[in-house]
């Protein structure tokens, strides 16, 4: 993990997010709609990992604290 990772994951843990998150939980970090993860799950990509929680269609879908930071940490910006 690195120092940009630390800081994003130390930040999530202050504000209260425990060490694993919902979908709900992950949309409000992103700052997209639940809808929008719904799709990148579906897709298959344009996430951080994650863990379904089951073999159904609707099954709990858990995302760790530290996946996230670490996939938000690598993200880069591209400008034309």
């Amino acid at each position: 993990m690195n120092l940009e990772a630390e800081a994003l994951y130390s930040e999530l843990k202050a504000e209260g997010y425990p060490l694993l998150i919902s979908k709900k939980q992950y949309a409000t970090i992103s700052g997209c709609s639940l809808s929008t993860v719904d799709n990148q799950i579906k897709l298959g990509y344009g996430l951080p990992n994650y863990k379904k929680m089951g073999d159904a269609k609707n099954a709990k879908v858990m995302f760790s604290l530290i996946s996230v930071a670490n996939f938000f940490a690598s993200k880069t910006i591209q400008t034309a």
